[in-house]
């Protein structure tokens, strides 16, 4: 099964979060691993990543934190996962054709190929703002006894 890594999901939560700050304030890497509930050693690597693909800007210092480098619109899902988890392949042969043992007689390389393709166009056809779009937060505990 197809499964999108932890730290993906860290990445795209990240970003959202980033996103949601007024007036493109800065949000520090404790504050969104707390609110996120998302462990700062993990945060702190993904947030490199994303810093150093060019998806956010990071500013050092006391009050230093991140944001977004460009407007959410315009960052992509495939960029994303990309940027945090390295080329998107579906299957080992994807990567290097000498990798798989088969690759001279593989009957599904070639479909398979093309469902690698689509699914990377579809990826990238995504947007950041779609997502956010789509999101719906969980709603807050009631306390007990409450009537919604």
């Amino acid at each position: 099964m197809l499964k999108v890594p932890k730290k993906v999901e860290y990445g795209l939560i990240s970003l959202l979060h980033m996103e949601a700050q007024p007036g493109r304030d800065l949000a520090s890497r404790a504050e969104i691993a707390r609110s996120n509930c998302i462990p700062i050693e993990i945060l702190g690597k993904v947030l490199q990543a994303l810093t150093r693909s060019g998806l956010v800007e990071s500013v050092q210092g006391v009050k230093g934190g991140y944001r977004l480098a460009r407007p959410i619109e315009t960052i992509r899902i495939g960029q994303v996962i990309e940027a945090v988890d390295g080329p998107l392949h579906l299957m080992l042969c994807s990567e290097a054709v000498d990798a798989c043992e088969q690759a001279s007689v593989c009957v599904i390389r070639g479909p398979m190929a093309r469902i690698e393709q689509r699914l990377r166009l579809h990826l990238y056809d995504l947007s950041l703002a779609e997502l956010r779009n789509v999101y719906q937060p969980p709603p807050a505990p009631q306390p007990e006894g409450a009537v919604p």
